[in-house]
Order: structure tokens, then C-alpha cells, then sequence
């Protein structure tokens, strides 16, 4: 049986490029689905949750009751509509990321495909702008404008005006603020983590070109 040296090579690449867009999948789906989506879902326990916690105590500061149930929906639904919304963004980051490894050139054998820090800088910047608009977005709609449902019509309208405007300046600005905080270093992880594995296949793919026999064939 005759074989074709330079097919098999070629061969050897395009499995060696599409375990490349394979680990950024798995990357990607990892960050969305487990590592940023702990941020926004609801925590195990109500005690963990800021913006409830948040309304909570400044319900117990001015002595007033809440509907408990009303505030549940409202952040639920927000957490909703991020999750459902950021679930989106993981095909820009999988697109942008596996142009770099399909359009990666290889002039030699010992060649491989390399991704670097700066190559996340535009997909990250998009895809953490994108976040920054549907969180503001989602808290704006789902909590600050529906606040008033959470009291009684016998609540003093000074109250209410007070504990929107308190929840309004938390949410605006500590919360966003650490929650996307959060989000930059859940995908500093994981970039760093998808470079460790760039490297790591490719000492598989070199590995197996400079060690498998069929290579050497003439």
C-alpha cells in the first residue's frame, strides 16, 4: 500500500486545528455556563443574594414589610434575562477565537499555533461591553422600575421615594461595579487557561509528528 507522506501531514494538521476550536468550545461553554453564570444565578441561600439582601435591610431600616414575593420575580426575572442573554455572546467569543486557529499559517513542520494575550483584546472588549449594557439594562428594567410593586399603598410615598433612590445608587453603582468585577477576572481565568491548553496540544501535535513512524514513510 502506498502512502501519501505529505496527505498524512496535512491530515495531521486539520485534526491538530479542530482539536484547537474543540478546547476553545469546551473553554467558552465552561466560562458562560459554570464561571459567569455563578455570578448572576441564584445563590443557595437568600442571605447570599445582594439585591434582596439590599432591599431587606432597608425595609428593616425604615420599618416597613416588603412583598417577598414580588421581589423574588423581579430578581429572578432579571437573572433570567441576563443568563438567557449572555448565552449569546459565547458564539462571538468561539467565532473570533477559531479564526485565529483556522487562519493560523504554518510554514514548517515544527510550526504550531500559537494564541496570546492580546489576541482576546477585541473579542473580550465586545463581549464585556455587550454584558455591561444587558446588566444595566436588565436591573433597570426588572428592579429600579418596578420597586413600587414591593409596597402596600399605605407605605408613605417619602419612603418609597427614599428606598428607590437607596437601591437605585447601590445597584447603579457598588453592585455593577463589583459584579463586572468579577465577571473581567472570571474571563482572565479562563483566557489564561485556554492559552495553557493551546500549548498543551501542541506538544501532543509535535509530539506525534516527530515520533510517529507512518510520518517517516517514503
Amino acid at each position: 500500500m502506498m502512502y501519501d507522506v505529505q496527505s498524512l501531514k496535512d491530515n495531521h494538521v486539520s485534526n491538530y486545528r479542530k482539536a484547537l476550536v474543540e478546547t476553545i468550545n469546551n473553554n467558552t461553554n465552561a466560562l458562560f455556563d459554570e464561571d459567569i453564570s455563578s455570578l448572576i444565578k441564584k445563590p443557595p441561600l437568600d442571605s447570599m443574594d445582594l439585591i434582596k439582601s439590599k432591599f431587606l435591610d432597608l425595609a428593616k431600616k425604615n420599618k416597613i414589610v416588603l412583598n417577598a414575593d414580588v421581589l423574588t420575580g423581579m430578581v429572578d426575572r432579571y437573572r433570567d434575562k441576563c443568563l438567557d442573554a449572555f448565552d449569546k455572546l459565547k458564539d462571538i467569543r468561539i467565532a473570533e477565537l477559531s479564526k485565529i486557529v483556522n487562519n493560523y499559517s504554518l510554514e514548517k513542520d515544527t510550526d504550531v499555533i500559537k494564541i496570546n494575550k492580546k489576541d482576546f483584546n477585541l473579542v473580550n472588549k465586545k463581549i464585556k461591553s455587550e454584558m455591561k449594557e444587558i446588566i444595566k439594562l436588565n436591573l433597570s428594567q426588572e428592579i429600579i422600575t418596578k420597586i413600587d410593586g414591593l409596597f402596600s399603598e399605605n407605605i408613605d410615598p417619602s419612603i418609597v421615594k427614599k428606598i428607590t433612590g437607596d437601591v437605585s445608587k447601590y445597584i447603579n453603582g457598588n453592585y455593577q461595579r463589583q459584579l463586572l468585577e468579577n465577571i473581567d477576572f472570571k474571563i482572565l481565568v479562563k483566557d489564561t487557561i485556554l492559552i495553557n491548553s493551546f500549548k498543551e496540544q501542541s506538544e501532543r501535535y509535535l509530539f506525534t509528528l516527530e515520533n510517529s513512524r507512518i510520518f517517516d514513510i517514503e
